[in-house]
Formats: C-alpha cells, structure tokens, sequence
C-alpha cells in the first residue's frame, strides 16, 4: 500500500498509543486494503483468557470519593493494573486515549512464540471474550499503528470497584509503524463526539468520575487518581492554571486534554511562528515530546547551533509557555525534564518528529472536507491549529496533574468553585467557560 493510503487508515488520538476509529467514509479501495492487510495474518489460533498476577503492583484503594490507584513503569509508560471478568490486565494510563482496551494474542506474535512474554507483562484474551456488545467491529488506529477492534461488553474492576458491564475493546494484530510502546490503552478521556457514530463509548463516560490526578511527585510510587466530584480545594500558591481548549469544533471525535501554547523555547530560542496558533495536547501516554515535523526540524537546527557551544548531551532544552489565564501576569511555563530520574531508573527528555503514517487529530474531518470538495466541489478552508504533544517528561515531579472532565458541573457550584486547584508543585487545569 502507498505511504499516502497509510495515511488514510490512521487516525491520531494523542500519541504512541492512542486510539480512534477508522473513518467509515473513506474511499472503499482503501478500506478494501485495510481488511486485507488484517485478514492475511486472521488464520491461527486464538489464546485462552489468562489470569495473571504482575509482581510489583501496590493495591489499589477506593476513597469516599473515588479511586487511588497505583502505577508501574515500563518502558516508557505508566501502567495500571485492571480485571475484566476474571481476567487481569495491564493498559497504559493515557489522557491521550478514550477507550478501555486489551489484546489477543494473534498472528505473528503467536506465530513467532512471543505470547508467553506479551501476555504474562499485559495479559490477554480470547476475541470473543465477555458477552456481543451489538457495535461493529472496526479498525483502531493510533500513532504507532492500527488494529481491529471487538467490541465487547463486560464487568470491568478497578481496585474494589466493579463496574458491571462496561464496553471495552479487544484488539487483534496490531500493523506496526513505529512508536508504540507496547501494551493496551487504558483511555481517559472522557467526552466524545455526540453524532460521530464511528466512536464507540470510551471507559470514563461509563463510570460517575469526573475529575483525575497524576501524582508524579515521587517518580517512584506514582498514583492515578480517580474523583467522582470536584478535587478538594487548597492554597492557590505554586499552583499552575491554564486554560482546556476543546478542539472538537475543528473536527476531532474526542475532547482533548489541550492547552493553547504562546511560546515554545528549545534552549531560549522560540521556535513556534507566531502566525499560526498552536495547541498541546497533555498526554500521558507520550513519553517525552513530540511535533509535527516541520517544528521538529526547527528544534533540530537550534539544538545543533547550541550543541556546538555547549555539547549535544546539553543541548536541547525545552520549555513550553502556556497562554495566560485572563487575569494573571503571564503564562505557566513547562520543562521537558532532563537526564535520568530517580525512582524511574530512566530518562523522559525524548523528543521526536510524529510519524507521516499516523496523520493528523483532525483527519476525519479533513477527509470529509475532502470528499466534499470532490463531490460537491465545495471549497471550504478551516484554519486550524499546529498540534503538539507534552508527554510524562513535562509532568515529572508535579504533584498533580488535574483535568477538570465535568463541564458542567464545576461550573454549576459558581464562581468560587469554577478553578480546580492542586496542591503545591502541580499543573492545574481547568475548562473554559
């Protein structure tokens, strides 16, 4: 297949590991190649579901408000650990995500014997494990590569919470281009398109949170937490605010955890063109930071003018600067944190170009505008913004990461409620009126 029907069967959600569904309106050749790509590799045997029990994980514990749930680090991603049925699984903690994913082992995994180490680090299962869902298969896409999803519906528990059944996905072969981490999503964004009928319910939407929190503040027993209402309060002193941007009006089929950037500085040097607004999608399921490539290359150059200066291993440094919330003096700023951290045993400072297969946030809606060019021969230009991708490296050591996820509640309590705040050292976020 062409680098350019690639491109069609892909849609980014966040990056290295997040999910959305193939467009149903693509051009049938190019649907065509996509169930035949899947199809060559269908003819094996499907594993059995597994219990497994992954060595390391502290227990989860539920609050009267929610959930606290232990996180492992492994390569590159923080994992968390969750039962479907009597099954135990692995997926990666991803604000870049939405849906509760897990996988079979299939195709050239099993075909190769790599099913022992996969399953026993993520868990697996049958395709036709849990009970029909009544929603079509489809295909998954995400930036390191696609796969096809069952729908199926099950009682998935977390800690000592069962949600009885909840819709979650289970993913066949995955097709590869790079960048993918290696385990399962475990989504958590929470609000999707309404009308896009190629979406499927994602986890949060069917659970009562409405709030989450990384605690990052020590690398070495890192926490999600989960609230079913509004994160308790504290002094607003070194607390970081900005603004979500929901990019859903320009065509994406979930509601991003996005900020609107002012100034990106790779060693003091802004590299972004002021012409052209840009916004950063908060994303734990991206290790470090990733851009489009034409902002790549500008990083690129810098960091070898600064490299010859003070040396490669030195140079390179990133800070993101954040529009600033109405009212405040400037924008909070955001380091790419360098170097190896204590507690991970490993470095988040990777910065590279995102790939040309996994399209754009925006690909549906730019290939209806497309197909209605053709067909109708309407000439409709949406500007829309550049995106970028803070990953975990931004987030290191921040007590909290909060995403308010519940629009209209925390604005129903009035003005003295309608800014979540975190505790000390924390990025605070919060959705625009």
């Amino acid at each position: 297949m062409s680098r350019s029907g690639k491109a069609l069967l892909t849609l980014l959600c966040g990056c290295f590991l997040h999910t959305s569904i193939l467009p149903g309106f693509l051009p049938q050749p190019t649907v065509v190649a996509a169930e035949s790509l899947l199809r060559q590799r269908r003819q094996c045997f499907l594993l059995s579901s597994v219990l497994v029990s992954f060595p390391g994980a502290a227990p989860a514990t539920a609050t009267s408000s929610g959930l606290v749930l232990p996180l492992e680090f492994e390569r590159g991603a923080f994992l968390l650990s969750f039962q479907v049925g009597e099954a135990t699984f692995r997926g990666v903690a991803d604000t870049g995500s939405p849906f509760l994913l897990v996988a079979a082992c299939v195709g050239s995994r099993r075909a190769t014997g790599r099913c022992k180490d996969y399953c026993s680090r993520y868990g697996c299962s049958q395709k036709d494990f849990g009970t029909p869902s009544g929603l079509d298969d489809n295909i998954v896409s995400f930036a390191g590569g696609y796969a096809r999803a069952v729908w199926r519906c099950g009682d998935v528990k977390l800690g000592q919470r069962l949600f009885p059944g909840r819709t979650f996905g289970v993913l066949g072969e995955t097709q590869s281009f790079g960048g993918n981490a290696g385990g399962p999503n475990f989504g958590l964004i929470k609000f999707a398109t309404a009308e896009d009928t190629e979406i499927r319910p994602t986890f949060l939407s069917q659970t009562p949170y409405e709030a989450l929190v990384f605690d990052f503040t020590d690398m070495s027993n890192p926490v999600l937490k989960l609230t079913d209402g509004s994160p308790q309060q504290s002094d607003r002193q070194n607390t970081t605010e900005a603004f979500l941007t929901d990019l859903r009006p320009y065509g994406t089929g979930v509601q991003y955890y996005a900020v609107a950037i002012e100034k990106l500085f790779v060693d003091g040097v802004d590299i972004l063109d002021a012409r052209a607004p840009t916004v950063a999608i908060l994303d734990t399921g991206t290790t470090g930071l990733v851009l489009p490539k034409s902002l790549f290359l500008s990083f690129d150059a810098v960091r070898r003018v600064s490299a010859q200066n003070v040396g490669i291993k030195r140079a390179g440094n990133v800070e993101v600067r954040l529009m600033p919330v109405p009212g405040s003096e400037g924008g909070a700023s955001l380091n790419l944190r360098r170097g190896r951290i204590a507690g991970l045993d490993a470095s988040l400072d990777i910065v590279t170009p995102l790939a040309e297969d996994a399209g754009s946030v925006f690909l549906r809606a730019e290939m209806r505008e497309m197909q209605e060019k053709q067909t109708f021969k309407i000439k409709k230009k949406v500007e829309r913004p550049a995106v970028i991708f803070l990953g975990l490296g931004f987030f290191a050591g921040l007590r909290c990461l909060v995403a308010n996820i519940a629009l209209d509640l925390v604005y129903a309590l009035g003005s003295a409620s309608d800014r979540l705040l975190c505790q000390e050292h924390c990025l605070c976020i919060r959705n625009a009126h």
